[in-house]
């Protein structure tokens, strides 16, 4: 006799047997295993359109604010040529914003380069602590050879919770990894026919 396959009982509303003839089971190759995201500290890359982005122009007014306009001066400026402007930012395993990238660049190599030279330079820079009395609020920034480089990511209501974010901050440049592409931040990109972000 013919060995038809796994035989079971489906209960039907007579609560009679039927054999069923059942496929056997095909051994699949186990699948190819995804690399695991990082979890710790990263810099990720954003680009804009251009310098008129108005995603873009809050980041300028808060570097400006918090390193002042004397500092501002010498922090590099993107040339009118090059493929948008980039900007960069190091962030925690959730997601959570660290700090930013002081300076705003024509291309995404040179934001990159920009950031790679303050993880390489972490051990000099020097971190300076601001406030903003009318406000009550406070921030910091870090130089390198008395450039700025490197901006809190929000002003903060206690110098407690200012202290905490600047050596969180400056600890996660030892292990942070650079992402190897930037995205484009576009608000037309939101309701036009231009499509996903990239």
């Amino acid at each position: 006799m013919r060995h038809r396959g796994p035989v079971f009982c489906v209960r039907t509303l007579n609560h009679r047997c039927k054999d069923r003839v059942t496929t056997p089971l095909t051994a699949h190759p186990p699948s190819k295993k995804v690399p695991p995201m990082p979890l710790g500290p990263r810099v990720v890359f954003m680009r804009f359109v251009d310098e008129e982005s108005p995603k873009l122009t809050p980041w300028i007014t808060h570097s400006s604010s918090v390193i002042g306009p004397a500092l501002s001066a010498l922090v590099a400026v993107a040339a009118k040529q090059g493929e948008g402007r980039s900007v960069w930012q190091l962030v925690s395993g959730n997601n959570r914003q660290l700090a930013r990238g002081v300076g705003i660049h024509s291309t995404f190599e040179s934001a990159r380069a920009h950031a790679q030279s303050v993880i390489d330079s972490r051990a000099e820079l020097t971190v300076e602590h601001v406030s903003e009395a009318g406000r009550g609020v406070y921030g910091w920034f870090a130089t390198l050879a008395g450039v700025p480089v490197m901006t809190c990511a929000r002003w903060y209501l206690t110098d407690r919770d200012r202290r905490h974010s600047s050596d969180i901050a400056t600890r996660s440049l030892s292990t942070a990894i650079l992402h190897a592409g930037s995205r484009l931040t576009d608000p037309t990109l939101m309701a036009g026919p231009r499509g996903a972000a990239v």
